[in-house]
């Protein structure tokens, strides 16, 4: 890697690439900013983002100058999940690209991953092979941490055509570039322009325009281009004090404004003193006494704090034409010490289905089913060794297309009709057992009211 200053480009190679990398680490800085709002907007992994890269390849050489965000509604949660409507956008951009000139081409796609590792899940991969099929276009996936610096690392096609998904050959820390320095507003070295990625306030890259130079004529006017503006020189711009009133031009005038305004600060400043003073004491007392109240005042608000769960599994759903493709990170500390897992899927008014999936099914991250209704329930329930069930609940909102294929695969549908067969058996048993259940009840409520009645007309006999 090599980073410089403002101008810098940042280099990257693996062995294996069949082309090199450039990138203006300006460029990944502003996209490095957006990632990590998005990671601390919303708690316990924030959200991803996404977007395509821009700029030129040519002669073995991507270089990256640009870039674009997606506007990823998340309709599925705050993971990088593409729904109909932010694929169909995507599209919209790939294909505005392509008009774009050779400098501003559309070279990949970037996304961030926050509750997971730097790599490619069967979704990305789809995603890639989908929208950004030629051999020379790349993915860039970005890593934020709370306390670490933010990492990448670039995926891409090798000379076979194939992917590695699994991990980049070469990940790399994201260095924190500094503010850009702000030129003077009438210095002599003020440049004629700024420079064409503005940031701004929000973190995002701003586009200003440069403003031509101003001249003067012989008479002392001022002239931008062709249009002529006169300035009288020897205008007198009133002073104005702090709320924007006009200060009086008499100094004594002024010395009196100027003597209130240090009065003002100064009882200001012995207010905010005198209330540091009285905190400092009072957080001296707290923590000299803290073991008198703080047990007590700990174990009254500790129900009251949220709480945050040491498990996740990122349940997902995305429908391709009525299949609907069911995702988990596979990659999860509760997937990964699983022993097995149980799928349920409520389709609809349609009996629930219940199904099994050994370590090596939950290793793959990924189960499709065919929908029938417009409303999918879906959760997910992985049993850890020596602890508590994990499980997560989505549900999936959509039309079914119209113009599904009605055609079903024999396996499918053997499948299909053994797990309804043993839905129905399972809905029987728990039937059976409940009814059995009821009946032991009552039978226990008529034993316990004959011993009472027996042991009072004991204790009756005993009194004569």
């Amino acid at each position: 890697m090599e980073h410089g200053a403002e101008t810098a480009v940042g280099k990257w190679n693996a062995p294996e690439c069949p082309f090199r990398i450039e990138y203006s680490t300006r460029v990944l800085d502003d996209i490095r900013l957006a990632v990590v709002d998005a990671f601390f907007s919303l708690p316990r992994g924030g959200a991803e983002i996404g977007g395509i890269l821009l700029g030129k390849h040519e002669d073995g050489l991507i270089s990256i100058t640009d870039f674009e965000p997606l506007d990823c509604e998340h309709a599925t949660g705050p993971s990088f999940t593409l729904s109909a409507r932010d694929q169909s956008l995507l599209a919209e951009m790939t294909a505005k690209a392509l008009r774009n000139s050779r400098d501003r081409q559309a070279l990949g796609w970037y996304h961030s991953h926050t509750r997971s590792e730097i790599f490619l899940s069967e979704t990305d991969q789809d995603i890639h092979k989908r929208f950004f099929p030629e051999p020379w276009q790349i993915a860039l996936v970005l890593k934020p941490h709370t306390f670490e610096p933010t990492r990448g690392g670039f995926f891409f096609r090798q000379a076979n055509g194939s992917i590695r998904g699994t991990a980049s050959y070469q990940e790399f820390v994201l260095d924190v570039l500094p503010i850009r320095p702000q030129a003077a507003a009438n210095g002599a070295n003020a440049p004629t322009h700024r420079p064409l990625h503005e940031e701004a306030s929000n973190g995002h890259a701003a586009i200003s325009a440069p403003e031509p130079p101003a001249s003067k004529d012989s008479n002392g006017t001022a002239t931008v281009g062709e249009e002529k503006k006169r300035v009288p020189i020897t205008r007198e711009i009133p002073a104005m004090d702090s709320l924007g009133n006009p200060v009086p031009a008499a100094s004594d005038d002024v010395l009196t404004l100027f003597q209130q305004r240090r009065q003002e600060h100064s009882w200001r400043a012995i207010k905010a003193a005198g209330w540091l003073a009285l905190g400092l004491a009072a957080g001296g007392i707290g923590y000299q006494t803290r073991d008198s109240w703080l047990p007590q005042t700990s174990a009254k608000l500790r129900p009251l704090l949220p709480h945050e769960p040491d498990a996740y599994l990122a349940l997902s759903a995305t429908d391709n034409q009525g299949q609907l493709n069911i995702h988990w990170d596979r990659n999860a500390p509760a997937i990964r010490n699983a022993l097995e897992g149980t799928l349920e899927i409520m389709d609809g008014a349609s009996a629930p289905q219940a199904v099994r999936l050994d370590g090596a099914h939950l290793a793959t991250g990924a189960f499709s089913y065919g929908r029938e209704s417009e409303r999918v329930d879906v959760a997910l329930i992985v049993s850890e060794p020596a602890g508590q069930p994990v499980k997560e609940q989505i549900s999936f909102l959509g039309k079914v297309p119209e113009q599904r294929e009605r055609a079903e695969d024999p396996v499918a549908r053997k499948e299909r009709d053994a797990l309804s067969e043993k839905a129905e058996k399972l809905q029987k048993d728990y039937n059976s057992q409940a009814a059995r259940t009821r009946k032991l009840e009552k039978d226990l409520k008529e034993m316990k009211d004959q011993m009472e009645k027996r042991s009072s007309h004991d204790a009756g006999k005993q009194d004569q």
